[in-house]
C-alpha cells in the first residue's frame, strides 16, 4: 500500500515540476501605443515672428506650448494625426508621418508649423 502511495505521489510531483508556468508577458495597451507616437517635445518656428516654440505632449496627452498648459481635450488619435480641441473651440493637429510627428496645425492662427528636429538637420555645425 505504501508502494502504491508513493508511486502516485510521485507521479503527480512529477507532473506538477514539467508544467512550465506561463509566460509573464505584459503586453502594451494599443491606446497606450498610439499616444506614445506623439508623447514629447517639439520644436517648431512662427515664421510670422521668427521666434522657436516648444509643444509637449505628456503621457496622459496633456498639451503644454512654451510650458504653459493648454486647457481642452483630445477629440481624435489616430496613427496619422492627434486633435486637441481647445476651450475656444479651435483645433491643434499634430501629424505623424512614418511614425514621427512632422507638422502642427494651430487653427486658431490658420498656421501650419514643420517640427524641428535639430539631430536631422545636417546644416548644423558643430
Amino acid at each position: 500500500m505504501a508502494g502504491r502511495l508513493q508511486r502516485a505521489f510521485n507521479a503527480m510531483t512529477h507532473k506538477l515540476e514539467r508544467r512550465k508556468p506561463a509566460p509573464t508577458t505584459n503586453p502594451v495597451n494599443p491606446a497606450q501605443r498610439l499616444a506614445d507616437l506623439y508623447r514629447g517635445s517639439f520644436d517648431f518656428v512662427d515664421a510670422t515672428t521668427n521666434k522657436k516654440h516648444q509643444l509637449a505632449v505628456s503621457a496622459d496627452l496633456a498639451i503644454a506650448i512654451d510650458g504653459k498648459q493648454l486647457p481642452g481635450k483630445i477629440v481624435g488619435i489616430t496613427t496619422d494625426a492627434l486633435t486637441f480641441l481647445d476651450h475656444f473651440g479651435y483645433e491643434l493637429i499634430i501629424s505623424c508621418k512614418d511614425g514621427f510627428p512632422v507638422t502642427i496645425y494651430d487653427e486658431a492662427e490658420d498656421q501650419t508649423y514643420t517640427i524641428i528636429y535639430p539631430e536631422l538637420n545636417p546644416d548644423k555645425q558643430d
